[in-house]
């Protein structure tokens, strides 16, 4: 799959592959230790090139803030922090902290999509009375009488906020039958 069709694409980037998959690929006997040895290495420096710039300044501005503008570059850095680490590592740290918001909200989005996933829709739901839900989906849905969020969020049609109608329809119905 191309990783700009992916739903989670700020997750599953390229440049961080090797840090969400060589973990787990050695511990199942894909990576021996040499390539693990030199992930653990590339992850300490990238610790250490957070907190390095957690505590540089530069014209009266932290390296972090500096690292999050869209027109500050890796070539922008003093020389001397090289030294500390490499300038692959201080790449991949200024695109780990311009995605920061971005990743971090969409990490709430999947605990939510998780959350959605389990809730049961009720049988004699009639999508027909659902405020705001197009034809289509009413139609769809009424037909196919989903057991769960999860399951009605991959039929073909529905949309997220389609998903996100019902959702809210369901707690709102959940919390006039509780009171």
């Amino acid at each position: 799959m191309f990783t700009s069709r992916s739903e989670y694409r700020l997750l599953l980037r390229q440049d961080n592959a090797d840090q969400r998959l060589t973990a787990l690929a050695y511990k199942i006997g894909l990576v021996d230790s040499v390539r693990h040895t030199l992930l653990r290495t590339k992850l300490r420096d990238l610790n250490v090139a957070r907190a390095t710039a957690g505590e540089i300044k530069i014209g009266g501005e932290s390296l972090l803030q500096l690292l999050k503008r869209p027109d500050f570059k890796t070539a922008d850095l003093p020389s001397n922090l090289f030294q500390v680490v490499s300038r692959d590592v201080w790449e991949l740290l200024g695109i780990d902290i311009k995605y920061e918001g971005y990743i971090r909200r969409q990490s709430e989005q999947i605990s939510q999509a998780e959350r959605n996933e389990q809730m049961p829709i009720p049988p004699d739901v009639d999508y027909l009375t659902i405020p705001g839900l197009r034809n289509e989906t009413r139609q769809k849905l009424n037909a196919l009488k989903p057991e769960s969020i999860g399951r009605a969020s991959r039929v073909s049609g529905v949309t997220p906020s389609d998903i996100s109608i019902i959702a809210i329809w369901l707690k709102n119905r959940l919390l006039l039958t509780n009171s």
